[in-house]
Parts: C-alpha cells; sequence; structure tokens
C-alpha cells in the first residue's frame, strides 16, 4: 500500500495487554489429519470460571476452522453462544474501521525534515488509497501517514473463536476445545531402493502440509489413512516452505525423541497412525516424518503388453515395434517380509547402475492398500525390448446356414482360423521376461500354439503367454485362433 500508517504504541500494548488476559493459554493439544485437506483439533485449555456467565476468547484457532463444527466440551458449564472472529488486527482492517471518523494525519516536510501534524475526516478507504477531508478541502492522493488513537473493538489479532459460557460455580478447570479445520493434510511417499533383481528395500514418508493458518505447537500428531466422506469437499492448499525431519530427532534442549517408527492400529473403517513423539507443525510449513522402513521386501519384475492384433471377419491385422510397460509386483503379506497397511501415495523406485551411482527409474500410485493385496505398478517402458505381431493367414474352416428368411438375406455361422506369429526381441543384456495377453472374442480358443499359455484369471475373454527372453535373444510365438461368429448376407 502506499499509505504509510503509524499506530500508537502505548495504547496498542494496552490493548493487546487486556486481550490476552483474556485468552486462556493452551495445556494439551492433539490433532488428527485426514488425507483430504481435513484435520480434528482439540485443544485443552484451563479457564479460570466465575460463577454465571462467562466471556471466554479462545485465541490462536485456525484460520480455515469450520464453525459449524466447533465444540466446547467441560464439567458443569453450559455453552450459550460461539462467534468465530476471523476479522484480524492489520493496518488495512484497522484503516477501514476508522472510515467515517476522524484521525490523526502527518506528512514531512520535504527540505527540513519537520513532522506536520493535522486533523482530517476518513471519508474513503479504497484499494489502499484513503480519501480525506481537511479543512481546507478534500485530499485523494494523501502521501503522508495516519494516526489512530485507538484500536477497534471488534478487530483481533490472531483469529479467535469467542464463547459465552455459563459456570454452576467459579473455579479453575480444564475445557476441550475441538473443531475440525481445512488447510491441512497428510499424504505418503514411498522410495523403493532396489537392491538385485529380487529384494528392495522400502521406506515410507509421510508429508503434512499446514496452510490452515496457525502453528501446532508440541501437539500430539495421528493421521488417519482412508478416505472421509464430507458434505462439501476442499481444494487443496498451495504450499511454501519445507522441513524435512526423520524419526530419530533432537529437541530445542539437546534431548533427544523417541527413536520410534508410528504406532499403527486399526480404527473404524480407517487405519490410524500415531507419532510416537509431539511435533510443532508451523503454519505455512511442509514436514516430513519417516512411517516405515522394511529391508529386503521381495518383489517381482516383469514387461506387460496387450496385443494389437483382434480375430474378426477376413481382415489380417498386424502391428510392429510395440514396447512392453515395466511393472514392479509386490505382495504386502509377511512372506515378502512387508504385511502392513500401506496408506495411499506414490513410490518411486531407485537402482544403482554398473558404476554405483544411484538413478531413478520410475515411479508409480498406490491406492489404500491392505495386508494381503498385491501392488502392481507400472514405471515406464521396456527400452531393449520391442514385440512385432501379424496375422499370416485367414482361413475359412466351415460356414453353415443358421436362418433363412425365404432366401432374402440368410445367416450364415462361419468358423474361420487365424494364424498367427509374434516375434519378441531383447537387444539387452539382461534377461526379460514378457507378459502377452491376447483378447479373444465370445467363442474363440487357441489352438497349436508353440509356447503354452492360458486363459487370465480376470478375465476369461483374456489368453495370456510369459515369455522368457534371455539376453540378446529373438523368440516366435506362434498360434491359430479360431473363432465362430453370425454373418447376415442379403442378396
Amino acid at each position: 500500500m502506499r499509505l504509510k500508517m503509524v499506530l500508537m504504541l502505548c495504547i496498542c500494548a494496552f490493548a493487546l495487554n487486556a486481550r490476552a488476559q483474556e485468552q486462556p493459554l493452551s495445556k494439551d493439544l492433539q490433532i488428527s489429519i485426514y488425507n483430504n485437506d481435513l484435520a480434528l483439533v482439540r485443544d485443552v485449555r484451563s479457564i479460570d470460571f466465575k460463577q454465571g456467565l462467562n466471556d471466554v476468547a479462545f485465541v490462536g484457532v485456525a484460520s480455515e476452522l469450520k464453525p459449524e463444527s466447533v465444540l466446547i466440551m467441560g464439567e458443569r458449564i453450559n455453552v450459550l453462544e460461539q462467534n468465530y472472529d476471523y476479522a484480524l488486527l492489520t493496518p488495512y482492517n484497522i484503516t477501514e474501521k476508522f472510515v467515517g471518523q476522524n484521525v490523526k494525519t502527518v506528512r514531512v516536510n520535504p527540505q527540513t525534515g519537520e513532522q506536520i501534524f493535522d486533523k482530517a475526516k476518513l471519508v474513503s478507504f479504497q484499494n489502499g488509497q484513503p480519501v480525506l477531508l481537511f479543512d481546507y478541502g478534500i485530499e485523494t492522493n494523501f502521501d503522508g501517514r495516519l494516526v489512530f488513537d485507538k484500536l477497534p473493538k471488534d478487530l483481533r489479532q490472531k483469529p479467535t473463536l469467542a464463547a459465552k459460557i455459563s459456570s454452576v460455580q467459579s473455579e479453575l478447570k480444564d475445557i476441550m476445545l475441538a473443531y475440525l479445520t481445512k488447510g491441512i493434510s497428510w499424504k505418503t511417499n514411498y522410495v523403493a531402493g532396489v537392491k538385485d533383481e529380487n529384494k528392495l528395500d522400502l521406506t515410507g514418508w509421510v508429508t503434512i502440509v499446514n496452510n490452515s493458518g496457525v502453528a501446532y505447537e508440541n501437539a500430539k500428531v495421528q493421521l488417519i489413512a482412508g478416505d472421509v466422506n464430507e458434505v462439501r469437499s476442499y481444494g487443496a492448499m498451495p504450499r511454501n516452505g519445507m522441513v524435512m525431519m526423520k524419526a530419530m530427532a533432537v529437541s530445542a534442549d539437546g534431548a533427544s525423541f523417541e527413536t520410534a517408527m508410528p504406532e499403527q492400529e486399526s480404527f473404524s473403517a480407517y487405519q490410524l497412525y500415531t507419532l510416537p513423539n509431539r511435533t510443532s507443525i508451523s503454519d505455512n510449513q511442509t514436514k516430513q516424518l519417516a512411517l516405515l522402513e522394511q529391508n529386503n521386501v521381495a518383489y517381482q519384475k516383469e514387461g506387460r503388453l496387450n496385443s494389437m492384433l483382434y480375430f474378426n471377419g477376413d481382415y489380417a491385422s498386424a502391428f510392429e515395434k510395440l514396447h512392453p510397460a515395466i511393472y514392479y509386483i509386490l505382495k504386502n503379506d509377511k512372506e515378502s517380509n512387508l504385511g502392513l497397511p500401506l496408506p495411499k501415495g506414490v513410490m518411486r523406485f531407485y537402482e544403482n547402475d554398473s558404476k554405483g551411482n544411484l538413478q531413478f527409474i520410475g515411479e508409480g500410485a498406490i491406492g489404500q492398500t491392505a495386508k494381503g493385496e498385491k501392488i502392481e505398478l507400472k514405471i515406464g517402458d521396456m527400452f531393449d525390448v520391442f514385440v512385432d505381431g501379424k496375422v499370416q493367414k485367414v482361413r475359412k474352416v466351415s460356414e453353415k446356414v443358421i436362418k433363412d428368411e425365404q432366401g432374402k438375406c440368410p445367416r450364415y455361422q462361419i468358423v474361420r482360423a487365424y494364424d498367427t506369429e509374434v516375434v519378441f526381441h531383447n537387444g539387452g543384456d539382461k534377461n526379460a521376461l514378457v507378459v502377452f495377453k491376447q483378447n479373444l472374442p465370445p467363442q474363440t480358443k487357441i489352438l497349436d500354439e508353440n509356447i503354452k499359455g492360458s486363459v487370465t484369471e480376470k478375465n476369461v475373454n483374456e489368453y495370456e503367454w510369459r515369455i522368457e527372453l534371455k539376453a540378446d535373444e529373438n523368440i516366435t510365438l506362434s498360434f491359430t485362433a479360431e473363432g465362430s461368429m453370425e454373418e447376415t448376407r442379403c442378396h
């Protein structure tokens, strides 16, 4: 803003001190964070009640608080009214509150440096520019600053939940303030370090993003994995600075935190993770915490290719130079040295090259994964492996009339055979496994295959072959697909 504003410090200090006496200090802070930009805050504060009606200000609540979700709980009290005050004590808001009132003005003589004081009525304040009515006229481009002799009563230094609470007796008691806030969420990122052809090390990181408008100091943090339904959903908030913290950390006074991973348990239809140490999450901060670390996790790697061939009519289809997709398959069970509920997130794979240099080889997203589930991630395409396929010949095996409408448009049942060849090329220096899947129309079967395949478990109309290629090897798959279909011919 072009306007410079100065507040009288003595009055500010008095007003802020008076408001500080209103606010009860937080005694215990807990926060449960969900995946979908939502958190439940539970804030316990000690309040010195007088018997009867009390005005209590919970200063420093989240600016993204959902007012309709607020709960104030305690013994021998009755909450009569709640007000969420989010008009903050800022220069802009203070100036707006003085529109229509008299203010003091200060100009500086550019030649002598002398301050020139005056009085004016603040007629309007738009886009940071005041309109002032002086004795001599109206100023619309004021080049000085304004001085206010008091603070507006309805502005707060921080977002505040004000409540009228009736107490049965005068006493100091603990009150819990609970509310939902948007602007804070968490997600999981996994790092998979490939060790050899069968084992990898898996590390999980929790990333907490806080843009809720308040810092959570020394809070007990719980993370809830699962998709909680909300009547209204909110988009993700932008993120700013980043802080990373491992499970082993050192507090401000030099004491070590407990070296442990988050405690995990089933809760309702979700998974609940409780961090082993209290932590502080600043506003506009991204914090990372270790979630899991599993070594020597078993995996399988394979290429997958869906055939572009089809068996329909007299047309001989073909394709050339298709590269299979690379899939990493992990079984989430104890036999694979895993067997943990895994929150949804992105899994990134790294592997050392022949000289021991770590390289990124791809990534894939996993959903909420329960124990016993299989994880199948596409992380890229095979560079050295490609496949060519062609229907070499279409043969009519049989033909018969199944319906004749007085000789006009008879309907035929025709059986055709499609003699097919698929060539797998491996130009690399390592062995490769390719799972080749062929879609089959109804009433179609595979005959005379030189490499044994089978119908897939998930789809009876899909047939697959597992082709194991050695380094610098080509393999030809030959088979015949025989299918029956009906055709109508009008003469």
